[in-house]
């Protein structure tokens, strides 16, 4: 039972920081909670037995890397939902101001003539 939540501890632990580091930050969420349950219960595991932590510190270790750096990458970078709104919306912008120019056009033609010097 120990060694099994070594092994899944471990590959957990790196599956999360690996994805953390990539572009794929958002996955990693799922990979950092089941090694940190899987810390917790070889913690308890390890105090009834009195054997040693040092596994333990390194998932602990790798956790706390991969949260730090998914939590770094979530408040930094910017989606790119966000970017085409805003470039959408100054899209619409412009193109209402052309219906207004094409507006004034119509309803006063000597105001759209360019006037030259005098």
């Amino acid at each position: 039972m120990k060694n099994i939540l070594i092994i899944v501890g471990f590959i957990t632990a790196i599956l999360a920081t690996v994805l953390s580091a990539t572009k794929f930050y958002s996955f990693s969420v799922l990979p950092i909670i089941i090694a940190f349950i899987s810390g917790l219960v070889l913690l308890f595991i390890t105090k009834k037995a009195q054997s040693k932590t040092k596994p333990i510190q390194y998932i602990f270790l790798l956790v706390i890397m991969s949260l730090g750096l998914t939590i770094y990458k979530n408040i930094t970078i910017i989606p790119k939902t966000i970017e085409t709104e805003q470039i959408k919306q100054t899209d619409q912008t412009d193109q209402v101001d052309k219906d207004d120019q094409k507006n004034i056009e119509l309803i006063d033609p000597q105001l759209s003539q360019p006037k030259g010097k005098i």
